[in-house]
């Protein structure tokens, strides 16, 4: 990459700044600006012999090629001269990058220059989330809160008018059956009362008609007393 392209991602100056003398400290975006830049420097001859040496299966499909990496090499120098480099953006705005000679650490695993680069800028760490991130989750989290708590007193109303209805259709169920023991129970008595009936109609009110009828005529003092004995008198059995 080069000078201008670090300075159209970074700088934050409007476009009829742009013309700004090289070497004043621009205004850049500090949300998206590095902490720290890492250079690792090496000769055209050390990168060639790195890329002649690495197996085929790495290399096929890739800018490793050998065409390819050298016109790659090439592009590169030519972008990024000693006055003309990305790497003079960093150093104006005061982040200075840290140089790493990988030719001469011999260290095909990288291991030495990881092992360099902490020394310089500490054991790595997470960054956490900035107040806009902060924000939006805490907003995401409650509208998912409010959202939960909707949804669950939906299923409550939904539960109690569910159990509602189950026990009006229990209550109208228990009347029903009532009602039917109570008909039941109605014609049972009422079909046991027949022979009773039949018998009174038969062999009792007849005579006892007649005693009352008599008692009404004659109208006694002790009316209890004169339809007993008339029953007496009168009784068809004897």
């Amino acid at each position: 990459k080069t000078y201008d392209q670090a300075k159209d991602l970074f700088n934050q100056e409007d476009e009829e700044e742009e013309e700004e003398v090289r070497g004043k400290m621009f205004p850049f975006d500090k949300l998206i600006i590095p902490e720290f830049v890492c250079v690792l420097d090496a000769s055209d001859e050390f990168l060639k012999e790195r890329v002649m040496n690495l197996p085929e299966s790495i290399v096929a499909g890739t800018h490793y090629s050998q065409d390819r990496f050298l016109r790659a090499l090439s592009n590169y120098r030519d972008l990024n001269t000693e006055d003309e480099t990305v790497i003079n953006y960093f150093d104006e705005i005061e982040i200075h990058p840290i140089h790493i000679d990988v030719g001469k650490l011999e260290d095909p695993q990288n291991r030495l220059a990881i092992k360099q680069l902490i020394k310089e800028i500490g054991e790595p760490r997470n960054y956490g989330l900035t107040e806009e991130e902060k924000a939006e989750e805490e907003r995401r989290a409650a509208e998912e809160r409010l959202a939960k708590e909707a949804m669950e007193e939906a299923e409550r109303e939904h539960r109690e008018a569910v159990e509602l209805a189950e026990k009006i259709a229990r209550w109208e169920e228990w009347n029903k059956r009532l009602e039917e023991v109570k008909r039941e129970e109605r014609e049972l008595l009422e079909a046991q009362s027949i022979p009773l009936r039949n018998y009174l109609m038969t062999h009792v009110m007849p005579t006892l008609m007649q005693g009352l009828n008599e008692c009404c005529k004659v109208r006694p003092d002790d009316p209890v007393d004169f339809l007993a004995e008339y029953l007496f008198k009168n009784n068809p059995e004897t």
